[in-house]
């Protein structure tokens, strides 16, 4: 059996300091579930210059504070495959790790079920 990838993600977030709990508890949900999750945070202005082919990821999770970005994210990572959705008001106000690790493995199962990227991303 091959060895599975682990799941590369990416929060765009205010100031990075909410996400990175909500981060550490995502990896640990998708470690308990059986999955090397890893993640990285950034802020709204390091986005604009984030290189996406050189740094690709599996999904791009926008923060609540921050949701107005996803559009324009969107059209950058889309055409390379990436999917961007935003995150849930409460489960990034709880720190729900579990919850957000659900919502990154459903949108990539849509996606390797024939789903467009496009469409897992709200446009």
């Amino acid at each position: 059996m091959a060895e599975q990838k682990p799941i590369k993600v990416l929060i765009v977030c205010a100031m990075g300091m909410s996400s990175s709990m909500l981060e550490s508890k995502t990896i640990e949900a998708g470690k308990n579930a059986g999955f090397e999750v890893k993640m990285h945070a950034i802020t709204t202005p390091d986005v604009g210059i984030w290189d996406w082919q050189a740094n690709w990821v599996d999904i791009v999770l926008v923060a609540p504070q921050v949701r107005f970005k996803r559009k324009s994210i969107a059209q950058a990572a889309n055409p390379l495959g990436i999917i961007v959705q935003d995150i849930d008001a409460v489960t990034f106000g709880m720190v729900d790790g579990d919850k957000l690790f659900a919502q990154v493995r459903a949108a990539l199962q849509a996606r390797d079920a024939g789903a467009s990227v496009e469409s897992l991303s709200g446009r």
